[in-house]
């Protein structure tokens, strides 16, 4: 269910619509939410420098990155922002609103020049009835998420259980290599002396090629 909508008209995407929707949906949903957003991990910054970063915290609220969006941003982001890694989101990848986007270009031709008022009804109608819509689909949506969950599990837990026997790891080698690969990431912050002669090796090799 939608529970806000923003108008930028001319300011673009600025930091104060985004806040303003978090502080919404924290008091709309309490406490261990999870909001997926594209930039979710500048924006966990922000939050913390905001005024309701309080109000996050002591709801637990966390930030990360939606799963399409995800796979472009860094590996270091990805382990600690990416859906894949983060738990208790099983099959969410959320890109709801991606759906929501793609559903209100039907509207478009509607409102394009239309008053500001009648701009503003149509939108209204329009999300109105996708609410409505998707409430009618919610059993049928988790009955099938559900399905779809119990078929990846029933289908993807021999195979791993032999695997895991095969190569004599447990459910906490996974976790433990991400934060190995983690650390690792973390601690090329810094270039390193010998990467940074070899760089200046192949700069030269590349001059002298040009040179003759």
């Amino acid at each position: 269910m939608i529970q806000t909508l923003v108008e930028m008209r001319r300011s673009g995407e600025l930091a104060k619509y985004t806040l303003a929707t978090t502080n919404k949906v924290l008091d709309v949903y309490g406490v261990n939410g999870v909001t997926g957003y594209d930039i979710g991990c500048s924006y966990q910054k922000t939050v913390n420098s905001s005024s309701i970063s309080t109000k996050a915290r002591s709801n637990h609220h966390r930030f990360i990155v939606n799963s399409f969006h995800g796979h472009a941003h860094n590996r270091q982001c990805q382990l600690w922002f990416h859906p894949l890694y983060q738990h208790g989101l099983g099959l969410e990848d959320l890109e709801t609103c991606e759906h929501i986007f793609s559903g209100s270009n039907a509207v478009s031709p509607v409102i394009r020049h239309a008053s500001y008022f009648h701009w503003l009804q149509f939108i209204n109608l329009h999300f109105q009835q996708w609410d409505s819509d998707r409430y009618l689909e919610l059993s049928k949506f988790l009955y099938n998420n559900y399905k779809q969950a119990l078929a990846i599990i029933d289908d993807l837990s021999p195979a791993v259980e032999e695997l895991k026997l095969a190569l004599k790891i447990s459910d906490g080698d996974f976790e433990h290599w991400n934060m190995e690969e983690l650390e690792f990431l973390e601690s090329l912050a810094e270039e390193q002396e010998g990467d940074i002669e070899a760089m200046t090796y192949v700069d030269a090799l590349q001059s002298l090629a040009k040179a003759d």
